[in-house]
């Protein structure tokens, strides 16, 4: 379908709609091919959020046909973390058509205003966690909306890289030595309560992730568990995240048994299995720390692909009972 002039229909703002879905799956496709993110995945990280709010997804209209949007989430208030909430921008997008007339920047100061109304002192993008729909920002990818950030006083506050693994050149693990104390396989349903304890212990994020997983799936084939002598020592998974076909991890060891190969070979069984269901590639958005992480990954195929950088930007929050409308 060809699209509209300019000027046909006048240009109208609204908060988030339901019958907007598909349109704005559409057009953030249109916009960031690749990290746009799909129905499933909007529906698990946006709107089943607990912290997701109508008004913090503002829609632009030319007619009837969406052509730009924009995304904010302001954390949930929690009594046991008093003070400021955090606010975060995830996702801007102007139909090609439609851009040079600064639309994505009135999209982008009606997210802060929503942030500010929400009681944030400050807007970040990126470096939060597995609870992001865009990683951080892609200059390579999307140099505009790099521009944009900073032009509206975003300021750089840090990066993280993608790795991606070829899989069709992977070579498969090898059979544990029964000499060694550890045994690998896939959680039956009596593991549950011990791994998720194990991946508690790693990280609280992980532990939800897992048990939505779980609670998916009758087979959980997508996760690996470690066992020694004493119990569970490590896990790794993939494909857990909804909407990210070939994403790997997470993946955690106890302390007390790193550097023992553990996490490499929870890691080589996970990529066999990913090529045993034909995934092109493995991937992952946060790169690992230390030493060893690093050789680990490279050691079993992973490169650096991408670089995704963090912004944030102060926000004055107006006095209690006063609104940024009111201003």
């Amino acid at each position: 379908m060809t699209p509209e002039p300019r000027g046909a229909d006048v240009l109208t703002a609204s908060c988030f709609q339901s019958h907007a879905l598909g349109q704005l799956l559409d057009l953030w496709r249109d916009v960031m091919p690749g990290d746009a993110p799909d129905r499933a995945r909007f529906r698990d990280l946006a709107l089943l959020n607990p912290a997701f709010a109508p008004e913090g997804l503002r829609l632009l209209w030319r007619g009837s046909r969406l052509v730009g949007f924009g995304y904010a989430i302001a954390d949930q208030a929690s009594p046991d973390e008093p003070g400021p909430r955090r606010g975060w921008v995830a996702g801007i997008g102007v139909a090609s058509d439609e851009r040079g007339s600064g639309h994505g920047t009135r999209l982008l100061d009606a997210c802060l205003r929503f942030l500010v109304d929400s009681g944030c002192t400050a807007a970040e993008l990126g470096g939060n966690g597995e609870r992001y729909l865009l990683p951080g920002c892609d200059p390579v990818a999307y140099p505009a909306f790099s521009e944009l950030l900073q032009k509206c006083g975003f300021r750089s506050a840090g990066s993280t890289e993608a790795m991606e693994c070829d899989l069709a050149a992977m070579r498969l693990p090898g059979v544990p030595d029964a000499s060694q104390p550890y045994r690998y396989r896939h959680p039956a349903d009596g593991d549950i309560p011990e791994l998720l304890r194990l991946v508690s212990v790693l990280s609280r994020s992980w532990a939800e992730l897992v048990r939505r997983y779980l609670s998916r799936t009758p087979d959980p084939d997508s996760l690996w568990v470690a066992y020694g002598p004493d119990g569970m020592v490590g896990f790794a998974g993939f494909d857990l995240f909804p909407g990210c076909p070939g994403r790997f991890g997470p993946m955690g060891v106890l302390p007390e048994v790193r550097g023992q190969g553990v996490g490499a070979h929870l890691l080589g069984l996970s990529l066999a299995s990913m090529a045993e269901r034909e995934h092109p590639a493995a991937w992952f958005l946060w790169g690992p720390e230390g030493p060893a992480g690093p050789r680990m990954y490279a050691s079993a195929g992973f490169r650096v692909n991408r670089r995704f950088e963090f912004f944030r930007r102060d926000l004055q929050v107006p006095e209690t009972g006063t609104t940024s409308k009111e201003r």
